[in-house]
This record gives C-alpha cells, sequence and structure tokens, in this order.
C-alpha cells in the first residue's frame, strides 16, 4: 500500500477520518472492471477541511493497481448509446471555448473508442487513445483499434504541444497522482488546447445520503471530487479559464438499477423479470457528474 496525503494540499494537517477502510482480504478478489456490480470495498477516507477534498490515507501500490487494470473486463457494451450521448454534450460544450480547433483528439482512458468514433463524426481530423484494458481495445472498431495505444497514460511518449482536445471521463478519481496527471496533460496539449474532464460529485445529494454505500466509493478511486475541490487542483497546475457544470447521464434503466444499493435479492429478482423488458430503455438525469473545461493558456 502507498500512504497518501492530500494531493491538493499535500498534508493530512487538514484532515479527518470520514469511512473506515473496508478492503479484501484476499487481494486476489479486487476487481477494477468498468461499470462493475458495486462490491462495497473501498479505502480508508479522508476529508482535507481546507480544500474539500475526500481522498485515500492508503492506496494500493501502482504496480498491483495497473496490473488490475491490464486485466479488467470490458462491462459495459449495453451502455456505449447512452455514454456517448452523454460525453458527445460535454465535448461540444468544450469545442466552443476552443473556439472549434478540431485537428488533433486524445482520450486518455477511452475503452472502445466510442469518443474516438465520436470525435471523428465531429470534425477531428485525427483521434487517438490511451487505454489500460486489453479486453476494452478489442472491442474497438478495427480503424480505431488501431489509433489506441495499450497502457497508462505516459506523456513522454507524446508530442508536445500537440493536441487540441485531451478528453478524460471517470479516470481523475483514479490516478495514483493527480498533481503529475494534470501537468502531463498540459505538456501535450497546444496552446489555447483545452482538457475535458468528467467525473463524480461526491457533493451530490445522493452521495451525501448514501455515504460509503455509494458506488464512487470505491477501491478503485484514490480521491473522489467536488466542484470546490475540481476547480482548485486545475488552478494549481495552471490550467485557466475553467468552468464546471453538472452533466445529465445517460444509462439504461438496468444500469441505474444495477448500481442502487439494495439487497442483492431485489436485483435478481428485477433481472430475472425485468430486465430483457428495460435493455433499451434510457434514462438520463443528473446524478451526481460533473464536466470540467479548462484551457492552456
Amino acid at each position: 500500500m502507498i500512504q497518501k496525503n492530500c494531493p491538493i494540499c499535500n498534508t493530512r494537517e487538514y484532515s479527518k477520518k470520514v469511512y473506515d477502510k473496508k478492503l479484501p482480504l484476499d487481494l486476489n478478489d479486487a476487481n477494477f472492471a468498468g461499470r462493475k456490480d458495486p462490491d462495497g470495498y473501498h479505502y480508508e477516507m479522508m476529508r482535507c477541511s481546507k480544500c474539500s477534498l475526500l481522498y485515500a490515507s492508503e492506496i494500493y501500490d501502482e504496480e498491483y493497481s495497473n496490473k488490475l487494470y491490464d486485466e479488467s473486463t470490458f462491462d459495459y457494451s449495453d451502455e456505449l448509446k447512452g455514454l456517448t450521448k452523454s460525453y458527445s454534450f460535454a465535448l461540444k460544450e468544450g469545442l466552443k471555448l476552443s473556439l472549434n480547433q478540431r485537428e488533433n483528439f486524445l482520450e486518455i482512458g477511452c475503452g472502445n473508442g466510442f469518443m474516438l468514433e465520436e470525435a471523428l463524426r465531429l470534425g477531428f481530423k485525427n483521434a487517438q487513445g490511451i487505454e489500460p484494458s486489453k479486453e476494452a481495445i478489442k472491442f474497438a472498431r478495427d480503424d480505431i483499434k488501431k489509433n489506441i495505444l495499450h497502457g497508462i497514460f505516459d506523456s513522454s511518449k507524446l508530442k508536445e504541444n500537440h493536441y487540441d482536445v485531451v478528453f478524460v471521463a471517470m479516470i481523475i478519481e483514479h490516478v495514483v497522482d493527480a498533481n503529475k496527471f494534470l501537468r502531463d496533460i498540459y505538456k501535450i496539449l497546444k496552446p489555447g488546447g483545452i482538457v475535458l474532464c468528467v467525473c463524480h460529485n461526491e457533493r451530490h445529494i445522493l452521495s451525501k445520503i448514501l455515504k460509503d454505500k455509494h458506488p464512487i466509493i470505491n477501491d478503485e478511486h484514490a480521491a473522489v471530487f467536488n466542484k470546490k475541490a475540481l476547480e482548485i487542483i486545475f488552478k494549481k497546475n495552471n490550467y485557466i479559464n475553467i468552468t464546471i457544470s453538472n452533466l445529465k447521464n445517460f444509462y439504461s434503466l438496468n444500469y441505474w438499477f444495477k448500481m442502487m444499493p439494495m439487497p442483492s435479492i431485489f436485483k435478481k429478482i428485477y433481472n430475472f423479470i425485468f430486465s430483457k423488458i428495460f435493455k433499451n430503455f434510457i434514462l438520463g438525469f443528473k446524478a451526481g457528474n460533473l464536466y470540467l473545461i479548462a484551457k492552456k493558456n
């Protein structure tokens, strides 16, 4: 395990424990699959009273985490239509700030490349992706697969001052060092380029009600942001023109039901009776996700 201080304030001086640790006794039971059924595992979580960030006091070491991501399964193919609709809205909003520069697009954590397809559809000349899960890349369209680099984001393997847009969705919570992550994105953005960051809002009303029963409190998340903390960490890393808004998410009714914290027997009854009926029923509402748009000077 790696001991952690508040990623924003670089100290625990202002921090108090919020949630006790709940991790699997056998680390082989840890599962980093995207949008998996909630398993209830999470780190000990601390809140920094100075910046408001909720963060893990210790996390799995980077080598072990990277192994879990490499072996993770691709479990959300049924949700791609809704995800594309949600993320495409955020991308279009970001393009307004970038003055519609559509040369080079990069997505970090691109899954099967569905947003690379969307970027090309919206007029980008080049769309690249980085994805740690081998299985997710297997599901990519053949013409998209060749543009996906397998592995963890490493800015040294990419051109500096090159990308008009860097898109990261549900990634910033996972990274071991959020500051280095944002500095590295800054390096590869063109001057005037934008980063689009989609993430969870830990201060949403559902999070406040569900507390550590909320699926966003899990052993993949080294930190869980809110509007205040998100703005602070981007400003700390020299981004300008920062805007943060609530994002409407579109998922199947089956997925919404799967993520609800309730006894498994009710989920089994639902899956047995209703899952096939509502498989293609997409429902969208603002359930606690944010999208940030920020610019490189």
